[in-house]
């Protein structure tokens, strides 16, 4: 059923219309990873304790979604969107705001990743199956908490952590076979399906700062000094892409939503996971 579920997506991506720019040939995305996770993994608990009570988990999302059902087994299905490489090297010479492809990618892949959780739901269902995208969700909320800052009641970076598709950064993005130069999207069903079994340990395992004390290509790559050797200052972040770059360039690229990029692209992670680099003897 894994296989199957799989190929649809897979196959929906590399066809559908609707991933590509506007009026151009760009294509969007590339070929999609995909992973699932039990409900019962017991990361989705403990997202509850480290962000917060309002963030929910699949069993949560469920007896909001379903008239109080209880979910007792089922799936997290997730997948990573990696943007193509057009998309990716149109933003490698710009250094205070995005480019027009990275910016229009961003909206508009957005738009299609929706387009995709529509998909998902819809082939769980018509299987027989109940299902949720919870980012489609009128109960999906943005969350400010002093402890963490910008958060919401569900993560789709989390999410495919727990799917074991990435692990994280010092941006806080998701590096992943496909690097972190991509969107992410999620849909819990009480389909059962085998869990994905990707080895690593760690939280950031797959990224050089972490794991070998190199590297912070990306803390050169911020315009908002918003990435340092302590991590991603979420707030000057936010602050940076909602007050100088959207007024900048939203109405000139015909977006609405707020854009960077410049951190996950023209940096070793941006495509695979970068290699360790070599000890000295």
């Amino acid at each position: 059923m894994t296989t199957e579920i799989i190929s649809k997506i897979t196959e929906f991506i590399s066809t559908s219309e609707f991933n590509k720019l506007p009026y151009t040939e760009i294509k969007i995305f590339d070929s999609p990873l995909i992973g699932f996770s039990d409900v019962n993994n017991e990361l989705f608990e403990s997202y509850k304790q480290k962000i917060g009570s309002f963030h929910l988990t699949p069993k949560e999302w469920f007896n909001i979604e379903f008239e109080n059902s209880f979910l007792t087994n089922g799936t997290v299905i997730c997948w990573i969107l990696p943007f193509t490489e057009t998309i990716l090297k149109s933003n490698y010479l710009n250094k205070d705001f995005p480019s027009r492809e990275w910016a229009q990618g961003r909206f508009y892949g957005e738009q299609f990743n929706d387009i995709l959780r529509e998909f998902v739901v819809n082939i769980l269902t018509k299987m027989g199956n109940c299902a949720i995208a919870p980012s489609l969700s009128s109960h999906w909320k943005r969350i400010y908490a002093d402890n963490i800052g910008h958060a919401s009641t569900w993560s789709e970076r989390h999410a495919a952590y727990a799917a074991r598709l990435g692990t994280f950064s010092l941006t806080d993005a998701l590096i992943t076979e496909h690097g972190m130069a991509m969107r992410v999207g999620s849909v819990i069903t009480d389909l059962v399906l085998e869990p994905s079994r990707t080895p690593y340990q760690g939280v950031y395992d797959n990224c050089l700062h972490y794991n070998s004390n190199s590297c912070g290509a990306c803390i050169r790559r911020c315009p908002a000094g918003a990435i340092s050797l302590n991590g991603h200052n979420k707030d000057l972040c936010f602050e940076y892409t909602r007050k100088k770059i959207m007024p900048a360039i939203n109405e000139l690229y015909g977006v609405t939503t707020p854009s960077c990029g410049l951190c996950q692209t023209r940096v070793p992670c941006e495509k695979s996971i970068p290699r360790l680099p070599k000890s000295k003897s």
